[in-house]
């Protein structure tokens, strides 16, 4: 019993390393050979997992050789666009000039209801106003409106606006983070005095965020909402 146990956190572990080895969008988006490696891994993985008989190697082995495959398809795919054609495909699209292609649809295997729900799923409820929708080679639907649908820009409405970047995460529930502290330009000393002039504790508060505009938000652990201007507009930048 104990060396399934070991057997079976000894594989879990090597599935993490080569998960990790692959990078962070395979875990949210799937390319074709990427499912399949997928796939193959955790029935790779499950025999040695499940038998004392099979020996581990023959779960690590397999595992390694397509973690040295995968990275050689992914190398190819990122300098040459044939081979990413071949393994990935290509963005196809299915609305140009607010018109649905429907030879594009058919060689995608799509229906009019497939299209339908992926621009639900982009935002857009009715299709009449959307300008452009592409199939990305994942699957997934991108969708753009047509010029008379657009939001416009502040640009165009000659609204002046200043820099808005990542907010800086300086309390996360009630521990404070010292490196996002530190890249505010500020320490722990102005932070406290910050809180206690309102009669906080950092072990009090739930998330604290600094946006570039430099209002503080504080959220409570008992549920309060507070904004604070803790620095002067435009002096924060990240």
């Amino acid at each position: 019993m104990f060396t399934l146990f070991i057997r079976g956190a000894v594989l879990y572990a090597a599935m993490i390393l080569v998960m990790r080895g692959l990078g962070k969008r395979q875990l949210g988006e799937f390319q074709p050979f990427e499912l399949a490696m997928t796939i193959l891994l955790a029935d790779v993985i499950s025999a040695p997992m499940e038998s004392v008989s099979v020996p581990l190697l023959n779960g690590l082995l397999p595992v390694a050789a397509m973690f040295v495959v995968h990275s050689a398809i992914s190398l190819l795919s990122a300098r040459f666009d044939g081979v990413r054609a071949v393994v990935s495909g290509k963005p196809t699209v299915v609305i140009e000039r607010g018109v649905v292609d429907r030879d594009a649809l058919d060689r995608l295997c799509l229906s009019l209801s497939d299209l339908l729900e992926g621009l639900r799923n982009a935002g857009y409820i009715d299709p009449s106003k959307v300008g452009t929708a592409i199939v990305e080679a994942n699957g997934t639907i991108s969708a753009f409106p047509d010029a008379a649908h657009r939001s416009p820009s502040t640009a165009e409405l000659g609204v002046a606006t200043g820099y808005e970047g990542l907010p800086l995460m300086l309390i996360l529930d009630g521990r404070v983070q010292a490196g996002n502290l530190e890249r505010s330009g500020r320490d722990a000393a102005w932070l406290q005095a910050l809180l206690s002039d309102r009669g906080l504790r950092p072990e009090q508060v739930y998330l604290a965020a600094l946006d570039t505009a430099g209002l503080l938000t504080l959220q409570l652990k008992r549920g309060n909402v507070l904004k604070i201007q803790a620095m002067e507009p435009g002096r924060v930048g990240w």
